[in-house]
């Protein structure tokens, strides 16, 4: 399968919101809700508009994944951006119908050399200890766990557990 890993844009409102609300539930399985108000053009394009002036402060590098046909199939970012300690974390969401088909790891691979690019020198990720996809995508990326964290989301009123993971860049 051909995939692009593309930045995000302000022109991905329309495209963006459809990918969100068609994987809402599954998303919304691993992690909190986004609540109702996100699942608008308003609420995507705020979102959006949000993320883009963190990566204007070069904070965040937000992502889109996408196949051949151009349409959203995942996202992937880089948030919480040090300059100074060159770390920041990785996170990605892939759409259910593409889970299992190696689109999360080799986003999660491009993801890596465009840290490199930024200098950074460390990435953290989290996932959810009932997330065991993620967990070994992380792990196949040569993620090194690092311990677990308590309360990471809210899931269906409960408290979900996350394994907290980080790389060291070469």
């Amino acid at each position: 399968m051909q995939l692009l890993v593309r930045p995000l844009t302000s022109h991905d409102r329309e495209a963006l919101l459809a990918f969100e609300q068609v994987n809402r539930t599954y998303f919304e399985t691993f992690v909190d809700s986004r609540g109702d108000a996100f699942y608008s053009l308003d609420g995507v394009a705020e979102h959006i508009e949000s993320l883009l002036m963190l990566h204007a402060q070069n904070e965040h590098i937000p992502m889109l994944i996408t196949d051949a046909s151009q349409a959203i199939i995942g996202r992937v970012n880089i948030s919480q951006i040090d300059a100074v300690s060159g770390t920041g974390s990785l996170g990605y969401r892939i759409a259910e119908e593409q889970t299992g088909k190696g689109v999360a790891s080799r986003a999660v691979k491009y993801a890596l050399d465009v840290a490199r690019e930024y200098g950074l020198n460390t990435l953290h990720a989290l996932a959810a200890t009932t997330n065991i996809a993620s967990q070994t995508v992380l792990t196949r990326n040569g993620f090194v766990e690092c311990g677990t964290v308590s309360n990471i989301a809210r899931v269906a009123g409960h408290n979900i557990d996350g394994v907290c993971y980080q790389k060291a860049l070469d």
